[in-house]
């Protein structure tokens, strides 16, 4: 079984999901993923090739394939292994799992959880309602679900990294947030946030694209163009208004920065969103 899903939250996004009974010997990669892949294997057993490691995994143990790393795995020749997966993405997925220890080893046996059952009907209840939505309401309890598991993560097997803020992971989540928080705001720079975290803004942009792959001026940029996005297809405020409420000051320059992103002009955006819904409503 095999689907795609597209949650629609900036947070976090469940993009595909599925269950697999491999064949004996089944093996996927070597590839490399743009998202971050969780597996649940139900029974069987198999091995899971991460940076130089072969890990020998079995019923109840999850692994996790991330962004940018190149993996390979394999179901046993006699007891082959079957297995849920959830493909995860979102502006903040890369910290929800950074709260577990699964961010640092890629894999997580069964004895790190007290209650073993539960996660394993977490994700079987997700994919199930996944596959069952029909209803925009319904998304609410799927990224209940999400959360829930993302939660149950970190809770059984919490992070060992440290969290205080001299470390380059704790500066890089505040710069994040900060970003995530304060984008509407046309004062917000990237030599201020650097400014407020006592740090040079070489450093901030090098520390940042360690985590993000991406620099801090990029990220506030998709940030305020995913909002703006939204509000020109959700309301019907004036370009002049969106362009304030996402942090820009020059409507026109905010126009010429929406083109290049979305290579569309925000008007005609919005010309398309309500031409596709007339188009349904009829």
């Amino acid at each position: 079984m095999f689907s795609e899903y597209q949650s629609g939250t900036m947070d976090v996004s469940l993009d595909f999901y599925g269950y697999e009974d491999c064949p004996p010997n089944y093996s996927f990669g070597p590839s490399i993923r743009e998202t971050y892949v969780l597996h649940y294997i139900t029974q069987g057993r198999g091995k899971f090739y991460y940076k130089d490691q072969v890990i020998d995994l079995t019923a109840g143990d999850l692994f996790l394939l991330k962004p940018n790393e190149l993996t390979f795995y394999q179901a046993d020749s006699q007891e082959p292994w079957s297995y849920y997966w959830l493909g995860l993405s979102g502006n903040k997925i890369a910290d929800y799992f950074r709260y577990s220890q699964i961010e640092d080893l890629a894999f997580l046996r069964r004895d790190a959880f007290k209650d073993k059952i539960r996660l394993h009907q977490l994700i079987e209840n997700l994919v199930q309602t996944a596959s069952q939505i029909t209803l925009t309401s319904s998304n609410l309890q799927l990224l209940a679900s999400i959360y829930e598991i993302l939660f149950q993560l970190a809770q059984e097997a919490p992070s060992s990294q440290p969290t205080d803020r001299s470390s380059s992971n704790q500066l890089y989540l505040d710069a994040k947030h900060i970003i995530e928080t304060r984008y509407s705001l046309t004062e917000l720079t990237i030599q201020s946030i650097a400014n407020e975290l006592s740090i040079n803004r070489s450093y901030l942009t090098t520390v940042f694209k360690d985590h993000q792959q991406q620099s801090p001026k990029e990220y506030l940029l998709q940030i305020r163009m995913q909002r703006a996005k939204q509000l020109i297809e959700t309301t019907k405020e004036s370009i002049k208004v969106v362009a304030i409420s996402v942090g820009f000051s020059d409507a026109l320059y905010f126009s010429k920065s929406f083109k290049k992103f979305w290579k569309m002009t925000p008007t005609t955006m919005r010309k398309r969103k309500n031409n596709s819904q007339a188009i349904y409503i009829s």
